[in-house]
């Protein structure tokens, strides 16, 4: 029930037990109200979707399958780019341990799948019982594929748990055949490696007339075990070279640093790896394929934990991409924990002025999400509200106080792909603002993708926003400078349960929300003074 249809007696008192006697500038829902409110309503809608999986932006396989660990090649020849993924199969009635499969892509929003790449062995002994990361690289008309194996009956069979196995074909799309007589690459014993265990993610890429791999491994380093990149070396693919360790973490002690990668964009060496513990992806430079590794100029990763084992391929203009991939949550609740396999996520990544890195949408996607508008509907709204340009969703909202939450609320979306829209510019902040989804109310009980200008990040929490503190640990988390009366071009991608944020074309920030569709959802500000202007919703 909304307030215009209240007497006005009953709205002064409900004035008075809420905020304060604060002017509405229109439509209060009453959730703003006390709950011995007989006039509470009750039709915001914010239960969680039932998890879906017609993905055609953010990949997964079309027999209901999560993916992983993608190893992205660029074909020249056809202009399409061919990921490679593991597909997340365990130990299913066939034996099958992550197989890897491929799909094929020239838009990053349309794919093709291929049939089974490289399957795990169902030799007791094998080295590659299953199957892990690699990667694929072309020496005159073949192509290789260089992966992690892991043979959990390694004891038993007196080989290594994690080795690189090799597989080659004449075809990008077609069957690998595993090639027998490679020489399994183990890790090297009497070095201080863990000889048992973490040895893996091989990435091969040449430079010069030379072919270097890169490894995950786990080293004792004067006297402290610590995750560490493993550098090997070669001439012909064949036979490969040991190098000692090309990268320790420096500062920070890794567990691992997973499926790590160097790629060179004009005179820098840019060194890309996944903390195994803490989900985030980082990247360090150089002028020499060698090191020293130096953190950026600025933060040392573009993307929150929700984008995992970011490979990059480089196409034809010399547009560069990254895959990565977003997990699920067990039992598809936003209740559960952190599940290994999920959605694929394609960024497209460039170099700032002070050779930082930077992502954004890539441009293809970009056309085809703007190819519908969908029209947005204002539900209510609460607190210092003002419309800034009529005829459309541009609104100051300002807050003068902690916990005295202004909002707009806008109705659901009901569609399984759109985009969100809108440029937000603040004039003072003591405490956060952003977007709400699945908004049970618009003070308290919503999920929050919140700017904190205190602490210079965005950020998503499922925390109920009246219990956020400064040492709240978000869900997730994405760095970024903010600065009072500048403009932040914010695009919001929706995709079933995955929510990935653009920020400036520079940061992205992927995530699994699962009350993101199909919820009430709207803008806030909590003690700071903010307008986000022409909030559009677009859809393919």
């Amino acid at each position: 029930m909304r307030l215009s249809n209240v007497k006005p007696g009953i709205v002064a008192l409900l004035c008075l037990a809420a905020y304060g006697c604060k002017q509405e500038k229109s439509l209060v829902p009453s959730t703003q109200k006390s709950n011995k409110d007989p006039n509470l309503r009750t039709d915001l809608v914010c239960t969680q979707q039932t998890e879906q999986t017609d993905y055609s932006i953010f990949k997964m396989t079309a027999d209901g399958y999560r993916v992983g660990d993608m190893a992205p090649y660029y074909d020249a020849a056809t202009g399409n780019t061919v990921v490679y993924f593991l597909k997340d199969i365990w130990d299913d009635p066939t034996n099958t341990r992550h197989p890897m499969y491929a799909f094929t892509t020239n838009n990053f929003y349309s794919y093709s799948a291929t049939g089974q790449i490289i399957g795990s062995s169902s030799a007791t002994c094998a080295q590659d019982n299953a199957v892990g990361a690699g990667s694929v690289v072309k020496s005159g008309s073949t192509y290789y594929f260089f992966y992690s194996g892991r043979n959990n009956n390694y004891v038993s069979c007196g080989s290594k748990l994690e080795g690189v196995v090799r597989a080659s074909s004449t075809s990008l799309t077609s069957a690998f055949t595993k090639n027998t007589g490679f020489t399994t690459i183990t890790v090297p014993t009497g070095l201080g490696y863990d000889e048992n265990d973490n040895f893996r993610d091989p990435y091969v890429f040449l430079d010069g007339s030379t072919w270097n791999m890169l490894l995950t491994a786990r080293k004792n380093v004067s006297g402290t075990w610590r995750g560490v990149i493993v550098r090997y070396t070669s001439t012909d693919l064949n036979t490969w070279t040991h190098q000692g360790v090309l990268y320790d973490g420096d500062s920070t002690n890794y567990f691992n640093m997973e499926c790590p990668q160097m790629i060179k964009l004009g005179s820098t060496y840019y060194l890309i790896y996944s903390d195994q513990i803490n989900k985030y992806m980082y990247y360090r430079k150089s002028s020499s394929l060698t090191g020293p590794w130096s953190a950026p100029a600025g933060y040392s990763r573009f993307e929150g934990k929700g984008f995992f084992a970011g490979k990059v391929i480089t196409d034809q203009y010399g547009d560069n991409y990254i895959f990565g991939w977003t997990n699920i949550l067990s039992g598809h609740t936003d209740a559960g924990s952190w599940v290994w396999g999920g959605n694929m996520v394609v960024h497209k990544l460039y170099q700032l002025a002070n050779g930082d890195l930077a992502v954004t949408i890539p441009h293809t996607l970009q056309n085809w999400m703007n190819t519908n508008t969908h029209t947005v509907v204002k539900d209510s709204q609460w607190g210092n509200v003002t419309n800034t340009i009529p005829g459309t969703h541009s609104y100051r909202i300002v807050s003068p106080a902690p916990l005295d939450v202004a909002n707009v609320i806008f109705q659901p979306i009901t569609r399984d792909r759109y985009k969100i829209s809108t440029t937000m510019r603040y004039t003072s902040s003591s405490k956060d603002f952003g977007f709400m989804i699945g908004a049970c109310d618009g003070y308290n009980d919503f999920y929050s993708l919140r700017f904190v200008p205190s602490q210079n990040r965005f950020s998503f929490d499922k925390t109920q926003h009246g219990s956020i503190t400064t040492s709240t640990t978000p869900t997730n988390d994405v760095p970024l400078n903010l600065s009072p009366n500048t403009d932040y071009f914010v695009e919001i991608v929706v995709e079933n349960s995955m929510v990935v944020v653009y920020i400036n074309n520079t940061v992205a920030f992927s995530n699994r929300i699962y009350k993101a569709t199909g919820t009430n959802w709207g803008i806030f500000t909590d003690n700071s003074d903010v307008t986000f202007s022409n909030i559009t919703v677009k859809y393919p």
